[in-house]
């Protein structure tokens, strides 16, 4: 994954309280998938492995995140497994349709964790993480990207 995704999705996670930080670990999770496919179509192995590795590190915390107390979670547990096994045997295959059965699992459930995620009014899981604040600057000849970072 790019440099930039990966700091987009760091940043998210500063400011995300439970419910959201489950739906950025979604939204990374389906990211890494498809550039791990993408790299495993052209052949790419040991970058596709990583991808998908970073993936299966994603859906391993959406595991230890899960109150056992509720049935959902043990069905939800599962789901998480066949995935993780889905992005083994793509890899192990060099089949990168594989991958596919692993993002139409998150795909399908992202909804509901976003619905939840819009009704959550709880704070910031990181209560002192600094403020990212980003904004475009006009030159004479040019466009300057900045960000800043300030504590609330």
């Amino acid at each position: 994954m790019e440099k930039e995704k990966l700091q987009e999705f760091a940043a998210r996670v500063s400011q995300a309280n439970r419910s959201e930080l489950v739906v950025v670990i979604y939204e990374a999770a389906l990211a890494s998938i498809a550039e791990g496919k993408k790299l495993l179509a052209d052949e790419e192995i040991a970058e596709a492995r990583k991808e998908a590795e970073r993936a299966e590190g994603m859906l391993t915390e959406l595991m230890r995140s899960l109150d056992m107390q509720y049935s959902v979670s043990h069905y939800l547990r599962q789901l998480y497994i066949f995935a993780r096994g889905e992005l083994c045997r793509g890899i192990a295959l060099r089949q990168p349709e594989l991958f596919d059965h692993a993002s139409d699992i998150l795909e399908k459930l992202l909804p509901s964790f976003q619905e939840v995620a819009k009704q959550d009014t709880s704070g910031a899981v990181m209560e002192n993480a600094q403020q990212i604040y980003a904004g475009l600057t006009y030159g004479p000849d040019s466009l300057n990207e900045t960000v800043g970072m300030g504590l609330d």
